[in-house]
């Protein structure tokens, strides 16, 4: 099993970086509600409908390079980061009975001073974090990993499967990884720092999953599948 995962990781991480400067296709453009045409109360479903689309909005593409920092200073702050982080996205559960859809949603109602999305790494170099979605309203060093929008190409190349959004796919995981599912992740750092869906942070290789993986949860085990 050991072999399998080494195997695995290296044939990963090299997808991954081959891909990483062509990042995810040109995303789909969104389409807009047509309004009413008379003003009436929009019911539920209506409002579902609009939050949906509303939460789609297409987002930047992140063609940053991997290039993480080894120093546990930087690591230090980026971790106070997250968890601020934590507190906001713990309040905003409490109100909305679920995560928000992006680290967006959380500005400025429950996190007023977005400094606390920037690394330090960021700071020093401009770079973001690589290999995922980047939000489209606010400018931030992280990964959020439960987004609506479909997995991106560059991410699918590593973990093959049917198409699916990555809130679907990370739902999926935590039947493997519980609440030590990563929430938000900054790949900035080496090893990489992860907020968990359940408020922890813990350190990981780029795969968290490795940190998951034994006799009865193969690697490929996470990958998206029907």
């Amino acid at each position: 099993m050991k072999m399998r995962s080494k195997l695995f990781l290296p044939i990963a991480l090299s997808f991954i970086c081959s891909l990483a400067a062509a990042q995810e296709a040109k995303p789909e453009s969104s389409q807009s509600i047509p309004p009413a045409k008379t003003p009436q109360p929009a019911s539920r479903e209506q409002a579902e409908a609009q939050a949906v689309a509303a939460a789609k909005t297409v987002p930047a593409a992140n063609t940053n390079d991997y290039n993480p920092s080894s120093d546990p200073n930087e690591a230090s702050t980026c971790t106070k980061n997250l968890e601020k982080i934590a507190a906001a996205i713990e309040a905003y559960r409490a109100d909305h009975h679920d995560v928000p859809n992006w680290l967006s949603d959380l500005v400025p109602k429950y996190l007023s001073d977005t400094n606390a999305l920037i690394c330090p790494v960021t700071t020093r170099t401009g770079l973001q974090s690589a290999f995922g979605m980047l939000d489209a309203k606010v400018f931030s060093s992280y990964l959020y990993e439960f987004t609506p929008t479909d997995i991106p190409a560059v991410v699918k190349g590593a973990w093959p499967g049917p198409t699916m959004t990555m809130r679907q796919w990370k739902r999926q995981q935590m039947k493997l990884a519980g609440s030590e599912v990563p929430l938000v992740r900054c790949l900035l750092h080496e090893p990489a720092l992860n907020l968990s869906i359940g408020g922890k942070v813990y350190s990981s290789p780029v795969l968290w999953e490795l940190n998951f993986t034994n006799t009865t949860n193969k690697l490929e085990d996470f990958s998206p599948h029907e």
